[in-house]
């Protein structure tokens, strides 16, 4: 009995201490925290790519088979059939690299069938267009493991592998676009090689323009005026500082490039963060004036959600490299 009380006193001491370690756990939280969530100087990466939805491709792709499974089972039109061959002989011209009344009576047969094609509504159009691309993959596919550019290559794609090296984006037989991405450029290729870029039944789903521009934001690359132009330079570059300033001429034009790609995502795709993106690629471009004008106003429209913080880190960064300049 007589030893209880100091025994007591110990317990309500070591309980004291105790409990004021505790309630220093949600200060210590808070300005852990509170540190992290201070808008920082952090220069801008990572310029965000468009969400695709798999569901939605996989649906699309299933509605191409069946247009181009309906066009097997009930044959296409003489129009369609004649609009048809007319593209293959132009471009297995074009291939071939024809000399230019070849091209020019070719083109003159293809404007001339599509008229009559047209007589007869898009539907069918949209099934010769399902037949000619699974046609492509295949021949695609084949080139990619075999190096092989076939006859029906050049038919339903001309100089497609040419163009696609000539913009960098074929090496040897390794192609840089795949998948979706693939199947929506040979889509714009076709509707713009008829002139029907403008006809909402034969334009790309959503789903399919969002894949092609997450390839081509991720795949930035100056025209190839400028890639030469820069080769050239580069070849009688004397120093180090020369050599500088053609690498930042280089960054400055892929990323001139790459807002390019995001504005015209953006005209698409208004769930696209794209003023958070021209921030990015802006900066990278060295425009900071510009960067620092995209991040106020995805800001203004966004003070919080997902790009809220870095967009704030971000803009100190441009802001304080356009008072430097």
């Amino acid at each position: 009995m007589i030893a209880s009380a100091p025994v007591d006193v110990t317990s309500r001491r070591r309980e004291a201490r105790d409990a004021a370690k505790l309630g220093l756990i949600p200060l210590a939280v808070a300005f852990v925290l509170g540190v992290l969530l201070l808008p920082r100087r952090v220069e801008p990466e990572g310029v965000p790519l468009p969400r695709v939805d798999p569901a939605a491709l996989a649906r699309v792709e299933a509605a191409d088979r069946q247009l181009a499974d309906r066009a097997r089972r009930e044959p296409l039109t003489g129009a369609v059939r004649a609009l048809g061959s007319a593209v293959r002989d132009f471009h297995t011209l074009e291939a071939r690299d024809a000399d230019a009344q070849a091209l020019f009576d070719a083109r003159r047969a293809v404007d001339s069938a599509l008229v009559d094609a047209l007589g007869g509504g898009l539907d069918p159009l949209l099934e010769l267009r399902a037949v000619q691309l699974e046609s492509f993959l295949t021949e695609v596919a084949r080139f990619t493991s075999r190096g092989e550019q076939s006859a029906e290559l050049a038919a339903v794609a001309g100089a497609f592998v040419r163009s696609m090296t000539v913009e960098g984006w074929c090496q040897g037989h390794a192609l840089a676009p795949t998948g979706a991405a693939l199947r929506t450029l040979y889509k714009h290729m076709w509707n713009g090689f008829l002139g029907l870029e403008g006809r909402a039944e034969l334009r790309p789903a959503l789903d399919e323009e969002r894949a092609l521009y997450a390839f081509t934001i991720s795949h930035p690359h100056p025209g190839k005026p400028m890639r030469d132009a820069l080769e050239a330079a580069r070849r009688g570059a004397r120093d180090e500082r020369a050599c500088a300033a053609l690498d930042q001429a280089e960054q400055g034009a892929i990323e001139a490039w790459r807002l390019q790609q995001i504005a015209r995502l953006a005209a698409v795709d208004p769930t696209y963060p794209a003023a958070y993106a021209r921030g990015v690629a802006s900066y990278r471009k060295g425009d900071f004036g510009a960067s620092a004008e995209a991040f106020r106003d995805w800001l203004r429209g966004h003070p919080d959600g997902p790009y809220a913080l870095r967009a704030r880190n971000f803009l100190r960064a441009a802001a304080a490299a356009q008072q430097v300049e």
